[in-house]
């Protein structure tokens, strides 16, 4: 009679707590949006989010509204966005909010696959309140509508590994195409598809099914979800040529060092690049956003998570037989749902470590989210003690049924998922916090550039009997956003400064450090020809190439000395 009445409680403790998570969750996900929508970003404070901005008023690819590849799904949905916010950055952002939102879902979705409802919970609240997420969220970019949509790519592409029905597999073939058509730079995932369909043509030859005909149909679908935002954008651009040419000239552009300028990152050895990549972009910056205290959390529940997998892990015995190659090929063939996040993890980490501008951080921002949730699943892998009378008949533990050292090993395996999930709870918390804080932060303090753009407008209100010309490297797009009174000039090459800077010369040439150290890169130093007129600063986490810009007023070469070419 107990048992049954006990047994009863259980169930109702664990129905309560399987409504109380996702309720909870949901509470939180509307607390995290009405704070997101409270701290928009209203400022365009770099190159790209210029274009993204100029594109709601005309989509031209021609003129970089936006940039090639032209991320219309994303440019769209701000379109729809804007008809109810009329800041066109804000428009962006609040796309964003809505997308991230709902992205909980499928993170719900999958976490729900391997962990109960409270570490669910945990775990998408833990990608969602990621602080240098969370900013990227409220600022007009692309990455995190990307984002939330490769979880709901992610979500069906294990759907259709798991069970793989024409169904499931054209829908994680038409989710991968929006994520394409959102952020062309999250490629490096299209590996899944590869995988599933590897995996599809084992089932199809087991079937006694024609494969190639198969196949042929798998990759005309996946080419036809693709080609729904390219062919668009080939039309805008006059036919498939001219889109062609465009994306080659757009490519040549894009990862070459301009004006045979050199960049901090060309500089760096391939060791000092990974330890830069990890060390920095994806661990102190990314994951705990310059944040001493997320850090020491975030080790704290990394201890958690190495102590429940070690307590979970059970003896190997004969799967230690075959060979290794055997074994990865059956996990292939039956692969579990963290090991296959990290691997498309992975493949994407080296595709940002090696192809994308490594300094911009923001560009491993969809790895914060798949190591959250890896880490949630590492916390609760612990397993529950278990009874008394099957302690006898395990030969790996030599301690008796009910003696004390089984009962410390017990409740050592009940206090592992506890721990993790108050440490994980704490790290929530202290996320929000310092999230919160950052956004706030980011709404309101000028961006460096907005600061040199006031500075050149009051320099030429105080003297306008000077005719003042400014040289920038990426700082012009911005200028011209704002109109600036101060005529700017972009530059890249030391000899056509100068050119450019006899050519006019009853100008005052002022020039910002980034020229200067283009300069000096193509030239030798450059020092005793500049004087220092302003230097301004904003936080590195909100813009990391342009948060610190000096401007400088050209004096010109030394007199008898022969200029520099």
């Amino acid at each position: 009679m107990r048992g049954s009445v006990n047994s009863r409680k259980k169930r109702l403790r664990d129905r309560a707590k399987s409504v109380a998570a996702p309720a909870f969750l949901c509470a939180a996900v509307v607390v995290w949006a009405l704070v997101s929508f409270m701290h928009r970003s209203p400022f365009v404070a770099s190159w790209d989010e210029v274009d993204f901005v100029l594109a709601l008023d005309r989509f031209d690819l021609l003129a970089m509204q936006p940039h090639f590849p032209g991320y219309p799904y994303f440019v769209m949905g701000a379109m729809a966005a804007a008809r109810f916010v009329s800041n066109p950055p804000q428009a962006y952002a609040s796309f964003n909010i809505v997308l991230m939102a709902l992205a909980t879902i499928p993170i719900w979705l999958l976490a729900r696959r391997r962990l109960s409802p409270v570490w669910s919970a945990l775990a998408v609240l833990l990608a969602l309140t990621a602080p240098y997420l969370w900013l990227q969220t409220v600022r007009p970019m692309s990455e995190a509508a990307g984002i939330a949509m490769l979880w709901w790519f992610l979500w069906s592409w294990w759907r259709a590994m798991e069970r793989r029905t024409l169904g499931r597999i054209l829908a994680a073939l038409f989710l991968f195409g929006i994520v394409m058509g959102i952020r062309l730079s999250f490629a490096p995932f299209g590996l899944a598809l590869v995988w599933l369909l590897v995996l599809s043509g084992m089932d199809w030859r087991r079937q006694g099914k024609r494969l190639w005909p198969r196949i042929l149909l798998f990759g005309c679908a996946a080419a036809a979800f693709q080609l729904l935002w390219v062919a668009g954008l080939a039309l805008s651009e006059g036919g498939l040529s001219g889109f062609a040419k465009l994306a080659a000239a757009f490519t040549a552009g894009h990862f070459s060092e301009w004006g045979g300028g050199v960049t901090s990152a060309a500089e760096l050895s391939f060791a000092e690049r990974v330890l830069r990549f990890a060390g920095d972009n994806v661990l102190w910056t990314g994951m705990f956003a310059r944040s001493t205290a997320l850090l020491a959390t975030a080790a704290a529940l990394l201890l958690a998570a190495v102590l429940a997998a070690g307590a979970a892990r059970s003896p190997r015995g004969s799967a230690r037989a075959g060979s290794r190659l055997a074994r990865a090929a059956a996990w292939l063939c039956r692969p579990s749902l963290p090991r296959a996040l990290a691997a498309l993890a992975g493949a994407y980490g080296a595709w940002a470590l090696l192809a994308q501008n490594i300094d911009k951080p923001r560009h491993m921002t969809p790895l914060i989210g798949v190591m959250w949730l890896l880490l949630s699943m590492l916390c609760a892998a612990a397993p529950q003690a278990a009874p008394a009378h099957l302690g006898a008949a395990s030969d790996a533990s030599p301690a008796q049924p009910g003696s004390a050292p089984e009962r410390r090993g017990a409740r050592m395996r009940r206090a592992l998922p506890a721990a993790g999930a108050l440490l994980a709870a704490g790290m929530v918390a202290l996320q929000a916090a310092v999230g919160g804080a950052l956004i706030a932060r980011q709404a309101s303090e000028l961006p460096a550039v907005y600061q040199l753009e006031q500075g050149l407008r009051e320099l030429a209100k105080a003297k306008p009997e000077e005719r003042f010309v400014v040289y920038t490297w990426e700082e012009t797009r911005v200028l011209q956003y704002l109109h600036s009174p101060v005529t700017n000039r972009r530059i890249e090459t030391y000899g056509y400064f100068l050119s450019d800077v006899q050519a006019d010369p009853s100008a005052t040439i002022l020039l910002t450090d980034h020229v200067l150290r283009g300069f000096e890169a193509q030239v030798g130093p450059l020092r005793e020809q500049v004087q220092p007129v302003a230097r301004y600063r904003s936080d590195g986490r909100f813009e990391p190439v342009y948060n610190d810009i000096t401007l400088y007023k050209w004096i010109g070469e030394p007199k008898g000395a022969t200029p520099k070419t």
